[in-house]
């Protein structure tokens, strides 16, 4: 968290701090995590349900609709679970009723292969993604490099590391530039990427990082700068059947679509890599 500072006194005459700020946001960030696990699905007779990362929230249901176009056998519903990948594996390890896991990186699908929940011959990566640094349509230029050079009182929002794919390739991409520890102290975590995409929508922060997709059709926010090899890792989008799905045909099936020309032009069409 932020380092306590004196209060200073703004233009308008209040006192505030960046701490204050930081601690306020960073609060609901966190309450956003601490809530996410206790949203468990609840399996409907004869649906199959996904396990999805909050940001394949667009594009999951264009491809839940073209599979239920091809499985006219059954025409069962597809149920999508839409939270951080690390706190949907959770559930899972928990027990939760899930058929598939559509993550947002390949670390929350190979824990859950370790602890024996998910199938790992059903694990394919299905898209990719890509890092980008946002702020106001006003703000002024930034790049990852120069991220240590704002000004003190500039907050910076990114997921959060533990549960947050996209917090965790943001920090592994600071930490490659050399900036994450100068940083430190103003960084205001989300619990998912929309929430730190809400952060610069708001005005609250100066500027955060987040996917690439995340940016698309949105007016109210700029891209100041994309990350770039060798300093930042490619986000992958990865699929599994778990151990103890009920519906083992249509989640291969469903697994298997996610690979064909089709479901990639939809992932393409809503500004996603192809492995």
């Amino acid at each position: 968290m932020a380092n306590q500072e004196r209060p200073r006194t703004t233009s308008s005459g209040s006192k505030t701090t960046r701490w204050h700020r930081g601690i306020i946001l960073a609060l609901a960030g966190a309450a956003c995590v601490i809530a996410s696990p206790q949203i468990r699905p609840v399996r409907a007779e004869n649906a199959l349900t996904l396990a999805a990362a909050m940001s394949l929230r667009h594009v999951m249901p264009p491809l839940t609709r073209a599979f239920r176009d091809q499985d006219t056998d059954t025409g069962a519903a597809v149920h999508v679970n839409y939270g951080a990948s690390g706190n949907l594996r959770k559930q899972v390890e928990g027990g939760a009723p899930v058929d598939v896991v559509v993550f947002a990186d390949a670390v929350s699908v190979d824990a859950l292969i370790a602890n024996g929940d998910v199938d790992t011959a059903t694990r394919h990566v299905v898209a990719t993604n890509t890092l980008v640094l946002i702020g106001a349509p006003d703000a002024r230029p930034l790049t990852f490099e120069t991220l240590a050079d704002t000004r003190e009182e500039e907050l910076i929002s990114i997921g959060e590391p533990g549960a947050v794919p996209a917090g965790r390739y943001a920090r592994s991409a600071l930490r490659n530039l050399g900036v994450w520890e100068a940083l430190q102290g103003r960084i205001v975590f989300g619990g998912h990427v929309g929430a730190v995409l809400s952060y610069v929508r708001r005005g609250e922060v100066a500027a955060a990082i987040v996917y690439a997709t995340e940016t698309r059709e949105v007016t109210d926010v700029k891209v100041l700068d994309r990350a770039r090899s060798p300093w930042t890792p490619t986000p992958e989008i990865v699929s599994a059947v778990t151990t103890e799905s009920t519906q083992t045909e249509r989640s291969h099936a469903f697994v298997a679509f996610l690979r064909t020309p089709e479901a990639r032009a939809i992932f393409t069409e809503h500004g996603f890599g192809i492995p």
